[in-house]
């Protein structure tokens, strides 16, 4: 995989991430909203570069959503107190299964969109 796919990725990742928790934040003092409206914004907008620059929709969306769900809801027991029960975290460990499955069957190189953004 491309290290700036990787990195776009990632970024998106972390925006998504961060946005959630803020929306969390926000159920008690609403001064975090505006940004979650930009952490947002911007998760979308990486991930379109990242899908422009080649990498396979299935592959980001599986890999964006699966990672956002696990850091969020880990996270959620650290900074929020939140409680994970065995069927949450046995639900966690699948959708990590089901992103290293997605990922495995996926090309490496999507050629129809590379030609697609060169032209």
């Amino acid at each position: 995989m491309n290290s700036t796919r990787l990195l776009l990725l990632v970024t998106a990742i972390l925006a998504e991430v961060a946005a959630t928790l803020m929306l969390r934040a926000a159920v008690a003092d609403p001064v975090w909203i505006p940004g979650v409206v930009v952490l947002y914004a911007a998760a979308f907008f990486i991930l379109g570069l990242t899908q422009r620059l080649g990498m396979p929709l299935g592959a980001v969306y599986a890999t964006w959503s699966a990672s956002g769900v696990a850091l969020v809801a880990v996270l959620g027991v650290v900074l929020f107190g939140e409680l994970l029960s065995v069927g949450a975290i046995i639900g966690i460990a699948l959708i990590i299964i089901g992103v290293i499955l997605v990922e495995s069957g996926t090309p490496e190189e999507s050629a129809t969109v590379e030609t697609e953004v060169t032209e």
